[in-house]
């Protein structure tokens, strides 16, 4: 299922929430789906996001992030292997607003998942950025959403984005250097190896339960 959904994000650009007893919601978008789950664990709110970023993920896990009880942090647990441009980063303004009022948005991403494409840009919205032992992450050119072109300006858009949330702007030139904004080249790494890398990337690394 990860492979196909892959497949069908490198063809449209980059590749929701859901409300019921636990507060869960489901959406899709051109037959691609996602998920977002809101639970109250002790004094905090987990929103888990899986599968793919949508325009009705993002705003379904938007209404879920600013409706948490107030005062209390919020942990976003991600396993994605990315999504649409413009949905991750409503996702991410969306937290930078609820950071900026003073509520601590944690992001998480586990052993046995990834953060892909989109995904990551949504992880480096959280502070800290913790990831376990394990978890995969991967980085590569955007597409504009309407032609599916990599273009310059959605490159440096994303790049600029990236480094304003943290990223070391060496450890993005070695991206880059490796043909990870090329369209040709996804630059996957390891939890471990973005923790010890010097990147800002993965802020706590966490051993996999």
């Amino acid at each position: 299922m990860r492979i196909l959904l892959t497949v069908l994000i490198l063809f449209t650009a980059l590749p929701c929430l859901a409300e019921g007893t636990e507060g869960m919601v489901a959406a899709a978008d051109a037959g691609m789906v996602g998920t977002v789950t809101r639970r109250i664990e002790g004094d905090r709110t987990t929103l888990r996001v899986a599968g793919v970023i949508t325009a009705a993920v993002a705003a379904d896990f938007i209404h879920a992030l600013e409706t948490a009880p107030a005062a209390r942090p919020v942990l976003v647990d991600l396993d994605s292997p990315g999504g649409f441009v413009k949905a991750g980063y409503a996702m991410i303004d969306a937290m930078l607003r609820q950071r900026a009022a003073g509520r601590t948005v944690v992001t998480l991403v586990r052993g046995s998942a990834a953060c892909e494409s989109m995904c990551f840009g949504v992880f480096m919205a959280g502070l800290p950025r913790r990831a376990e032992a394990g978890a995969s992450f991967m980085v590569h050119a955007p597409r504009d959403e309407r032609s599916g072109i990599i273009s310059l300006r959605t490159i440096n858009e994303m790049k600029a984005r990236l480094a304003g949330l943290g990223t070391s702007p060496a450890w993005l030139q070695t991206v880059a250097d490796r043909g990870g904004f090329s369209g040709r080249v996804d630059v996957r790494e390891r939890a471990e190896d973005l923790a010890h890398s010097g990147a800002n990337v993965v802020t706590e690394l966490l051993v996999a339960r």
